[in-house]
Order: C-alpha cells, then structure tokens, then sequence
C-alpha cells in the first residue's frame, strides 16, 4: 500500500507559495488571478475533509491490497451513493469522467445522494481541472489571434483531444477567424462525441477527426500540414518522463517556426492518493519545475516557455514558443 502523506507534508503542499526561481535561470511561473475566468477556489471545506478523505483511502487500499478484494463499489460514501461519482471514478482518466467534472449541474438533485454528487464533485482537484478548462480556453485564444494576425490560415491540432470542450468552444467562439483543427484521439467514442459537440456548435466543417494512436497517426497529419499550434492537456499525466520527452521531441520538430505548443501537468497535491484508490484515477504528478525540466529536456529552450497555474496551483499550463 502506498504510503499516505502525513499532515505536516499536507499542510505543507497547501501553503506553498509562488514558486520563484532565480533570475539567472530566467524561469518565470505564474498563478493565475484573472477574476474575469470564474475561477473556483473553495478550498477550505475540503481541507477540513481530509481526515475522511485519509479514512477512506486507507480504508480501500486495505480491501485491495491486503485483502485481495476488487470490490465493485470502493466505498458507499463515495460511488455507493452518487450515481455520478460512480461514473467518473468508472471512466476514471478518460473523457467520460472529465465530461461529467466539466459540466456537472450543482444543485440539481435533491436530497443525500444530491449533496454527495455536490460534495465530491466540488473536491479541490475537480474545481481545479474546472479551472484548468477555462485556462486553457483563454490561452488558447491568444495564441490562435496571434497567429492569426500574421496567417490567412490557423493551423490547429489537439493530441488526445478527449472530449476536445476547450478548443471546440474556442472555435466557436472565433468563428470570424479562418481555423482548422485536427483532433486525433485514441478513443473512437471520444472522437464521435466532439464530433457531435463541433456539430452543436456550428463549427463541425473546421475539424479534421482522426482516432488512432498519436504514434501512429501525429507523423502522418503533421506532413500534411505542418500546425502552428499544437495542444495535448492532459495527456503528460500518464506519460513517464523517458516517453513524455520524446513525445514533446517530436512536437518540437515537427510544430512551425513561430508555432505554439500548450500542455499541461498535474501537481502533487492531498488528495491525490484518494484520487488513485478511492476513484481509481493514478496519475504522474510533477511541479511546474519538474514541468520546465521536461519541456526543456523536449527541445523548447529556456526563455521560449512560461508555466502559469490556476488559482489552486494543481494544474500548470505551460505555453511554449518553437523559435529557431
């Protein structure tokens, strides 16, 4: 059984301040605290929560790994009694369970098994990936309008483009700029929901939608058309350090001049270990440092990149500029 962090080493993640970095390393992270995005930052709630959160992860591990127990319901309190944390931690680290984090209705559901949804569905790290959404969308329509500003075409691609709500939702709203996009996704069902979603929206003619294994297919669609921005959230989370730079490597060849990469890590944080054995969500946790360490180690050089975090610093976006 995993180790379970203690409360000095909690208390500690909690009060971490910016991170600064000496001058000389000209290495600059940011926490974001634009009050326009609506970011969420309830945090104390969950903090007063943890020793329930301790109890139930200590709890589940126990039945998996000194018991041998697989139990279909990890916990009652948890996806025993709300349907839609059942399903997320069912279709933990795949579009489906981030579907239902992105877009869940508050307050819609009355009664216990209404607040339980309300309760877990409002933990720190889900109103953090919530932010890391609305991150991503403001970023993503920077860099799309600067590109734009020197190019008759935008060029887009999303590797493991999930559900692909960020760039979706940014396309529509720059319905007024000429854009292409190719999402390219391992997961057929993820690419037929963003196609439905490009559809609702009205934009559906501007994507190209692949499903396929990034390996197989990034070589093959950056040929076609070399892209000027690329995006991959998410995805680095379950890369191990060794695959995650020679996948960043190959973003870096093959990305224009000028062009723009964005991704993103999740931060050691915690609540991570209920995350891994009561939702069955693991997940590679790196600090934003250990994040420029990779983007560099990927070809980006330092001084072409800025990692800013949400408001919660549990997710760092890192904005990365191929210049040769």
């Amino acid at each position: 059984m995993k180790k379970v962090l203690n409360r000095s080493v909690i208390e500690q993640e909690i009060k971490t301040p910016v991170v600064e970095i000496s001058p000389e390393q000209n290495f600059n992270i940011v926490v974001d605290k634009d009050a326009s995005l609506g970011y969420e930052t309830k945090k104390w709630l969950y903090i007063l929560s943890l020793p329930l959160m301790w109890t139930l992860t200590i709890w589940v591990a126990f039945k998996k790994k000194v018991l041998g127990i697989n139990p279909k319901i990890n916990t009652f309190l948890f996806d025993g009694l709300s349907e839609p944390c059942r399903q997320i931690k069912e279709g933990a680290g795949s579009w489906r369970a981030l579907d239902i984090i992105y877009n869940f209705p508050f307050g819609e559901e009355d009664g216990i098994r209404g607040r339980a949804s309300d309760f877990w569905i409002g933990m720190i790290n889900a109103q953090a990936v919530r932010n890391r959404l609305k991150l991503v969308k403001r970023e993503l329509t920077k860099a799309i309008r600067e590109i734009a500003g020197k190019e008759k075409e935008v060029r887009l691609l999303s590797l493991a483009s999930g559900s692909a709500q960020a760039v979706i939702e940014v396309v529509a709203e720059l319905k007024d700029i000429n854009i292409q996009v190719t999402l390219l996704d391992l997961d057929p069902t993820a690419i037929d929901y963003s196609r439905g979603l490009a559809r609702k929206h009205g934009v559906e003619g501007k994507f190209t939608f692949i499903a396929g294994s990034i390996l197989d297919n990034f070589k093959r669609t950056t040929n076609r058309a070399r892209p000027h921005i690329i995006e991959m959230i998410g995805f680095l989370d379950y890369r191990p350090r060794d695959k995650a730079i020679r996948l960043v490597q190959k973003i870096y060849e093959f990305l224009l001049p000028e062009g723009k990469f964005l991704t993103a890590n999740t931060s050691p944080n915690p609540e991570q270990h209920f995350l891994e054995w009561v939702i069955d969500w693991p997940m590679i946790y790196r600090t934003p440092k250990e994040l420029g360490d990779l983007i560099e180690s990927g070809g980006f050089s330092l001084g072409n990149y800025k990692i800013i975090c949400e408001p919660l610093r549990l997710h760092a976006l890192a904005i990365c500029q191929k210049v040769v």
